[in-house]
């Protein structure tokens, strides 16, 4: 993990990765942005992610977006991607109720992105990622999250995605960006799930259906055979015993957007506060399943 620590309650940042997925080199950081060069082991793709926490003060952000313009243009590389809070509205329609306004602070927004000619990846729902949570006509709503590209999108072979995750108890809502690549559908290898052992009958389970497995041939037939018989029977109880945690965990978060719309669009009642807290207490344990496996 990657931070920048913050001033008092305000301010502060991070970023984390995973080992087997990306290598990962910091390059600057600075009080309200980070800049990293990272490569995509998967997908083979190198490209630079900025992340950025805007301050509220209009002549501290207009500071942030010359910084970020400097260090945009000694680099090289292809592929980069700007992401973060940005405390800044970009288009009227980025706000529901409240005073609509044009600042200072959004004019310059508006002329750094065309200054350094980037391209807003909007996400697919089109909700706002910030709200103040009030009730009825007292409640707004802003979109202040957001990413940016720079670069080529015909040479990157890859899809970027975004999308707004479901409410996690703070003001702003997580935005998830996805470099969705190509792939082809392929049968899925057997995988031994480690959850297995968790049940009290696996072990009898196995050694009932090895018994009960019974070939007539050579030695090596009859112990390919009887692998093959018992990973059959495998499955058929996975599927009986565990279900299929992917689908309930799809279900749930299909539950939290709805969820998730109507608190964007009408405001937090305890309602929904309520089946907010159960979805969320049942999809951490679907997590904890997904660990397991």
């Amino acid at each position: 993990m990657e931070a920048v620590e913050c001033t008092g309650a305000s301010g502060g940042l991070g970023i984390m990765w995973r080992k087997t997925a990306v290598a990962f080199t910091c390059q600057t950081k600075m009080q309200n942005w980070m800049a990293s060069r990272v490569r995509a082991l998967g997908l083979n793709l190198e490209f630079i992610i900025i992340n950025v926490y805007g301050p509220i003060p209009t002549d501290k952000k207009r500071l942030v977006w010359q910084e970020i313009e400097h260090y945009l243009n000694i680099q090289d590389e292809k592929h980069i991607i700007i992401g973060g809070d940005f405390n800044t509205i970009l288009y009227s329609s980025d706000k529901s109720n409240g005073i609509k306004t044009i600042k200072q602070s959004q004019r310059d927004f508006v002329n750094w992105i065309n200054n350094n000619n980037l391209l807003e990846i909007r996400t697919e729902t089109g909700f706002h990622t910030w709200n103040n949570r009030g009730k009825d006509f007292s409640n707004i709503a802003e979109t202040l999250d957001r990413f940016f590209f720079k670069g080529d999108l015909t040479d990157l072979q890859t899809k970027l995605k975004t999308s707004v995750l479901p409410w996690s108890g703070f003001d702003h809502y997580p935005v998830r960006l996805e470099l969705v690549g190509e792939t082809k559908k392929t049968g899925y290898p057997f995988k031994f799930e480690k959850m297995w052992f968790t049940h009290e009958d696996f072990l009898r389970n196995i050694q009932k259906w090895w018994k009960d497995s019974i070939f007539v041939g050579s030695k090596m037939y009859c112990l390919v055979s009887k692998l093959k018989e018992i990973k059959h029977k495998l499955l058929d109880w996975n599927k009986e015993n565990f279900k299929n945690i992917f689908e309930e965990k799809s279900r749930i978060e299909n539950e939290l957007e709805t969820i998730n719309t109507d608190v964007m669009q009408n405001g937090m009642t305890s309602k929904t506060y309520e089946a907010k807290k159960m979805l969320l207490c049942e999809y951490e344990g679907i997590l904890a399943r997904e660990e397991i496996y």
